[in-house]
């Protein structure tokens, strides 16, 4: 792996929006949304136009010497009760090992730190086990089940609240620092 330093997180803009389509209408990124149905140009770049004005909107694309390699949205920013919800994927197949992980860091730090929100909400289709595992690993506790809320390939599937808050971040971020050769 790369250094850190290597990783930064830019804001979405215009000339990104090519490669995030590519990225969001690929078979292994779309398995495992909300919404599975091919995005066209016109629907991708009505919610870039949404989101860049959206100030409870905030989408980072992750980088690794210049180059992209996905996608992590903040999105239902609610400073009057100090939390959001998120969303993320590595496009990029071939994206190095941990960038998963940094992405996490770099995109939790700025939202907890920048933005200053005490917790971050997250859904999880119940059979996206990868997900559910990543969220753990990161500090994320389930808050429950959610029976029968998406309706996906020809059923409803239940959907696990998750959540991280701020304090729990601190403790594991260190921990996943370390665990990627930080110190």
């Amino acid at each position: 792996m790369g250094e850190t330093g290597d990783f930064q997180l830019k804001s979405l803009n215009l000339k990104d929006l090519k490669k995030v389509l590519q990225w969001r209408n690929s078979k292994r990124i779309k398995s495992k949304m909300y919404k599975d149905h091919h995005i066209t140009w016109e629907e991708h770049y009505q919610w870039f136009k949404n989101v860049s004005i959206d100030s409870r909107q905030k989408v980072w694309l992750l980088y690794h010497q210049n180059r992209p390699l996905g996608l992590v949205n903040f999105s239902d920013i609610d400073k009057e009760n100090s939390r959001c919800y998120w969303g993320f994927y590595i496009g990029e197949e071939k994206a190095p090992k941990g960038s998963g992980t940094i992405m996490a860091i770099l995109a939790l730090d700025k939202i907890f730190n920048e933005v200053g929100l005490y917790k971050v909400c997250s859904e999880v289709i119940y059979t996206n086990s990868e997900s559910i595992h990543y969220h753990k690993k990161l500090g994320f506790e389930s808050e429950g089940k959610f029976v029968d809320h998406v309706w996906k390939d020809g059923q409803y599937l239940d959907v696990i609240p998750m959540a991280l808050f701020k304090e729990k971040w601190v403790q594991v971020k260190t921990k996943l620092i370390k665990d990627l050769g930080g110190g």
